[in-house]
C-alpha cells in the first residue's frame, strides 16, 4: 500500500479548513498587536482578505462582542471577553476563584494594589486586580501585559521556569529600556534571576514605570509547573527597597496558598 506523503496529508487537511475563520483569527491576533487597536485599512494592509469578506468578518467579531471600534478614531481593539478563554486554558481549577480571597488578605496586610497575571505565551497578562487601601493606588488594565525583562511578575516567572525556557524568551525579546533602572542586558539579567529563584520572589526598583516598585512571587499548579504570578504595585516612596524581603516574604506566601488551592503538594 502506497503511504501517503506530507504533501498529500496537507492538501487533505487544507480541505477541511475554513478560510474566513483563518481570517477572523489573524485579524484578533493583529489587533491585539498594537497599543490603540487597529482601523479597518491597516487591518487590510497586514491580511490579505477580499474587502467585503474581511468587513464582513470584522462585523461578526464586533457583534459577538470579542472586538470593538473606537468611534473616534474608527480604530478595533480586542475586548476583555477573550480573556476567559486565554486564562481557561491553563488549569483545571478557575484561577480567579481560586486567588481572589487572597489577594484580598495580602491587600489588606500590604495597603497596596494587588495584581494577578496568567502566563500566557510566553508572556505575563494581567487578569485580575484588588485595588489598594490607600488614598492613592495604582491599577493597570485587565489584559495588560508586564515586560518579562523589566517587571517584577515578569522577573518572578523567569526566574521560576526552567533556565533554558528563560534564555529563549530573553533571546527572542527586545530588552527595551523602560524606565531609568531597566536592566537592558540578558547577561546583567541572568545572575538576578537566580537570586530570585533561590528567594521565591523578585521585585523591581523603578524598572518598569520610573516612581514605581512591585514585588512579586509565580504561581504553580498540580505539576509544579509556574502557570500565573501575582504582585504588588505601588510608589517608590511607600514600596521601598528596604522592605523588599519583608514584603517578599508576604507575597511569596500569598503565591503559596493560591498554588496549593490550584493542586500543589509541597
Amino acid at each position: 500500500m502506497a503511504r501517503k506523503t506530507a504533501s498529500t496529508k496537507t492538501k487533505k487537511t487544507n480541505k477541511y479548513e475554513i478560510p474566513n475563520l483563518k481570517k477572523a483569527f489573524e485579524a484578533l491576533e493583529q489587533i491585539s498587536s498594537v497599543h490603540g487597536g487597529m482601523t479597518f485599512p491597516q487591518l487590510l494592509e497586514r491580511i490579505s482578505c477580499n474587502k467585503t469578506s474581511f468587513f464582513r468578518i470584522l462585523l461578526t467579531l464586533e457583534g459577538i462582542g470579542y472586538i470593538r471600534k473606537n468611534p473616534e478614531t474608527d480604530a478595533y481593539t480586542v475586548s476583555r471577553k477573550i480573556l476567559p478563554l486565554a486564562y481557561s486554558s491553563l488549569c483545571d481549577a478557575n484561577l480567579i476563584e481560586e486567588s481572589v480571597h487572597t489577594m484580598r488578605e495580602l491587600r489588606d496586610l500590604t495597603g497596596e494594589t494587588v495584581m494577578l497575571g496568567a502566563f500566557i505565551d510566553s508572556e505575563c497578562v494581567m487578569i485580575c486586580q484588588e485595588t489598594g487601601t490607600h488614598p492613592f493606588n495604582f491599577t493597570g488594565t485587565l489584559g495588560m501585559t508586564s515586560p518579562m525583562h523589566a517587571s517584577a511578575p515578569g522577573k518572578a516567572l523567569l526566574s521560576a521556569i526552567d533556565e533554558a525556557e528563560a534564555d529563549k524568551i530573553l533571546s527572542e525579546s527586545e530588552l527595551k529600556k523602560c524606565a531609568s533602572n531597566t536592566i537592558t542586558s540578558a547577561k546583567i539579567l541572568k545572575p538576578k534571576l537566580s537570586e530570585y529563584a533561590q528567594k521565591g520572589y523578585a521585585y523591581d526598583e523603578s524598572e518598569a514605570v520610573d516612581g514605581v516598585n512591585c514585588v512579586a512571587s509565580a504561581i504553580y499548579d498540580a505539576h509544579k509547573t509556574p502557570v500565573a504570578v501575582i504582585w504588588i504595585t505601588g510608589p517608590s516612596s511607600r514600596i521601598k527597597a528596604e522592605d523588599f524581603e519583608s514584603l517578599g516574604k508576604s507575597v511569596k506566601e500569598a503565591a503559596l496558598s493560591i498554588s496549593r488551592r490550584m493542586g500543589l503538594n509541597k
